[in-house]
């Protein structure tokens, strides 16, 4: 199984925020019947307060709502969850938003309306990019342990070794059995 087979077998908890009730049961519907956890939020605070009391995985959002606009809202749960994968989408025809949105944080952009391909190629996407960094952290946090215990070990080896020339040194006698050899 590859990678790609592996993020798109893997359900998430997916917090889908959009002031447009039909985009919001379309998103929601899509990803559902691919066995994501869906909660959903009809604008940017109600959002925030969702993923404030939720663990959420991803979150999909509207640029353009009421309360909390989309940008404001990925910057906010970037600031609780720096890690966290958000998609932004828009049916504003305007560049600016989306260099807006990336700026905020956000990992993908998608224009409204979006064929279902689309979205899940960028959708799957973004969540493999996100596995695979989170397996490269591991792994350096795992490579990062393992060095420092072989410095550990090796350290503690050279103090044996330390102890036993100081005492070879200090007191007791040549290995070569001469201790004349030693003045």
């Amino acid at each position: 199984m590859s990678n790609g087979d592996k993020v798109t077998a893997k359900k998430y908890t997916i917090l889908v925020a959009d002031d447009d009730e039909g985009v919001i049961r379309l998103i929601v519907n899509l990803l559902s019947q691919r066995g994501h956890r869906c909660l959903q939020a009809a604008d940017g605070v109600d959002a925030l307060n969702k993923a404030a009391t939720t663990k959420v995985d991803a979150v999909v959002t509207d640029i353009v709502m009421p309360k909390m606009d989309g940008v404001t809202l990925t910057r906010r749960l970037l600031e609780q969850t720096p890690k966290l994968p958000v998609m932004v989408m828009t049916g504003h025809d305007n560049e600016f938003s989306a260099v807006q949105a990336i700026a905020a944080g956000a990992r993908e952009f998608i224009k409204k309306p979006f064929s279902l391909k689309e979205f899940f190629l960028r959708f799957h996407k973004m969540m493999h990019d996100h596995e695979v960094s989170l397996e490269t952290e591991a792994r350096q946090r795992e490579m990062l342990f393992q060095s420092q215990k072989e410095s550990s070990e090796k350290m503690d080896e050279f103090k044996r070794e330390i102890d036993v020339l100081r005492s070879r040194l200090y007191g007791r006698s040549s290995p070569f059995g001469d201790e004349d050899e030693w003045s």
